[in-house]
């Protein structure tokens, strides 16, 4: 009650100040059981295209869940994010941008020309093959483009098929996830063959194509080799000095020549006669031995005179064709031989415990390289004959330090890390609103009091009374006074006469 009436008996400029100092005081209370009390955002979707997101957005207003927009991601309460999800799932969002066969669903028989189907048609395969693309481990975005060869039937000669994928990823595509592309593609469209499938990274170039499957094959065919020994040979070391105490290194050459060889045999004691052919050419000429005369140049018969000779020519030839067996060799040679391998063994000398039976450690050591080159050789199947090399050394190795283990933090050290920011700042508003307390609203209230006191006298109350501050103008301060409280001012009056009375009469 006295708070009320000291409350009613501050003017009204003064009950305005108040208002407003409370006002602030309840608004920063508020903010800062905001602040404290907040559950931290996590991230929903980042990186969707605009219509995705809108759905998702226009979604979450109808569950009325609350979210935050930043940049291309959207963030909502950490304990609502999975169940969110999942909603969202059970209603296909977020929507794949790709679209595949579903485009054909659309497409009217009657309004639709052929090549209007044909273009939805190859529309609709690179959607499909898209999504296909995608699924694969460590590609974040693909395209696939298929040059679709729309010519006639009629026509003899036929374009080849041809295709390209380009493709944005994570991390390296090996040699074969990128032709295990190019088959998927060429499989899918009849008529095109692998070879003719283009994979291509806009960061890293051409990953598959024409004359890049064929010159890496060499080095793909190198690297599976040496790792394929590395791991055998590693095993069998491990057995003997244990895991951690061997480094193998193994080096392969390989031919990259491509070379094609053809070679025909023949047997020449293998003749047998296939055709036999005789040709027998028979000549005859006659003449006269007589001397030339004028009867010589008479029709026959009539200077028929002196004698004649003739003669005969016979020319015989034969021709004979023979056969012999054959045999026609081709030899193709790959690039990917093996022409050299070379093992290089690092030994932990720590571990082998040279020595310790009082052996000499020079002696010891040999045997050791010994029996392991010859288990290597043996394990390995390198063949000195083609060149390959082994060496083993035996040398300490570094000891690597031991990480110092960390321990667990406890329940204290989880809840200043998770809590200490939000802590701090409700400290801080705790301090301006005890602030504006104490330097506003206390000093509103007391003020009024204080002049009150001041004004009854020492008789008013039995406790000693402090005069802390003057009114700036006494007249006015005494005028609102007796405005606002007749009563008590005509009583503070009546004692005042009173004491004159009292002090008129023992004079």
């Amino acid at each position: 009650m006295k708070f009320l009436e000291t409350l009613k008996s501050l003017p009204l400029s003064r009950q305005l100040a108040l208002a407003a100092a409370t006002l602030g005081v309840v608004l920063a209370m508020v903010f800062l059981v905001q602040g404290a009390m907040n559950e931290p955002k996590s991230l929903l979707y980042s990186k969707l295209e605009p219509a995705t997101a809108g759905e998702i957005i226009e979604e979450l207003d109808q569950r009325g869940v609350e979210y935050e927009l930043r940049g291309d991601s959207i963030f909502i309460a950490q304990s609502k994010r999975d169940q969110v999800r999942f909603a969202l799932a059970r209603q296909g969002l977020p929507q794949q941008s790709v679209q595949g066969y579903e485009l054909l669903d659309d497409v009217n028989g009657f309004s639709v020309t052929s090549e209007m189907y044909n273009a939805a048609y190859w529309r609709a395969k690179e959607g499909e093959l898209t999504r296909t693309i995608l699924a694969i481990d460590g590609v974040s975005s693909a395209r696939v483009h298929i040059g679709a060869n729309l010519g006639s039937g009629f026509t003899r000669s036929q374009s080849p098929q041809t295709a390209s994928v380009t493709l944005n990823t994570t991390h390296d595509l090996s040699p074969g996830q990128a032709e295990a592309i190019q088959y998927m593609v060429a499989l899918a469209v009849a008529g095109l063959a692998p070879e003719d499938v283009a994979v291509i990274d806009p960061v890293k170039g051409l990953l598959a194509g024409p004359n890049v499957a064929k010159a890496s094959q060499p080095s793909v065919v190198a690297e599976g080799q040496a790792s394929m020994l590395e791991e055998k040979i590693l095993r069998l070391i491990d057995a003997r000095v244990g895991a951690g105490n061997a480094r193998v290194s193994v080096s392969v050459d390989v031919n990259r020549q491509h070379q094609t060889i053809s070679e025909r045999t023949v047997d020449p004691d293998s003749r047998i006669v296939r055709s036999r052919s005789v040709n027998d050419v028979s000549e005859t000429s006659a003449g006269s031995s007589g001397a030339l005369s004028a009867a010589s140049n008479l029709p026959q018969g009539e200077g028929a005179g002196g004698g004649g000779n003739s003669s005969t020519m016979r020319n015989s030839t034969e021709s004979v064709n023979y056969d012999f067996n054959e045999r026609r060799t081709e030899t193709e040679l790959l690039p990917g031989e093996i022409e050299r391998v070379s093992v290089a063994v690092l030994l932990n000398e720590q571990a082998l415990g040279l020595g310790a039976e009082g052996q000499d450690p020079a002696v010891a050591a040999n045997e050791i390289i010994a029996d392991f080159e010859q288990l290597i050789l043996s394990g390995a199947g390198l063949n000195s004959e083609r060149g390959d090399t082994l060496t083993v050394e035996l040398m300490p190795f570094q000891q690597a330090a031991v990480p110092e283990m960390v321990t667990a933090p406890g329940m204290a050290e989880t809840l200043v890390q998770n809590y200490f920011w939000s802590g701090l700042q409700a400290l801080l508003l705790g301090l301006v609103v005890l602030g504006l307390g104490l330097g506003v609203v206390r000093p509103l209230l007391t003020q009024k009091g204080t002049a009150n006191s001041a004004l009854e006298g020492p008789g008013a109350s039995d406790g000693p009374t402090v005069l802390e501050k003057e009114p700036a103008d006494p007249f006015t301060y005494l005028s609102d006074y007796t405005r606002e409280r007749p009563d008590e001012t005509v009583a503070l009056l009546q004692s005042w006469l009173n004491e004159d009375r009292k002090a008129a009469v023992n004079e």
